[in-house]
């Protein structure tokens, strides 16, 4: 069950600073994600199941651990396998887990594909298509989270992350990250 929007924001302004430190020194929410991170990344889980379920069910397409440590979410990708036959346009699929909070989200990211890779679009809305799909029902069973809607997704929230600042962030970027589109 996804928590309250009320009770999502008081976990936001747990882990993320409601005030801009003009010394850019790490504050004490950063320094409380900082030590979650720590405990999360000590043992292995259910987020490395859930990657090995993704390989295993996707084989035809590279699946992606792409976490990274400045976010408040676990994070993975499913990519099309990069041949010179797949050049041209196609989804990126992303599931990011919340170490925050008991949700997740499934969005995708168009990309074309030549020489080199080239950012064309952003959908944050849950998509209803394979991959998408699948990658949801794993999160859910592998991990025992929610799926955040994209209404309580896209509330603002009053806290610095990254380069958001209120009233521009949202609960995604508290609870997932605020570069959903930068992918490696």
């Amino acid at each position: 069950m996804v928590p309250s929007i009320e009770k999502l924001l008081e976990i936001a302004r747990t882990y993320w600073p409601s005030q801009e430190d003009p010394n850019q020194e790490l504050s004490p929410e950063e320094l409380r994600l900082h030590a979650l991170w720590q405990k999360k990344l000590e043992e292995p889980g259910p987020w490395d199941v859930l990657i090995e379920q993704l390989r295993t069910t996707f084989p035809e397409n590279s699946v992606g651990n792409i976490t990274t440590s400045r976010d408040a979410s676990f994070w993975c990708a499913i990519y099309p396998r990069r041949t010179p036959e797949r050049s041209g346009v196609h989804w990126v699929y992303v599931g990011c887990a919340s170490i925050i909070a008991p949700v997740y989200t499934v969005y995708r990211v168009l990309f074309e594909y030549g020489e080199r890779r080239i950012f064309r679009q952003l959908d944050l809305e849950p998509p209803a298509v394979e991959p998408a799909v699948t990658m949801a029902r794993l999160m859910e069973s592998t991990m025992d989270l929610s799926l955040l809607p994209p209404d309580i997704a896209n509330h603002p929230a009053p806290v610095f992350v990254d380069r958001k600042s209120p009233p521009k962030t949202t609960l995604f970027d508290a609870l997932f990250t605020s570069y959903a589109d930068n992918l490696p």
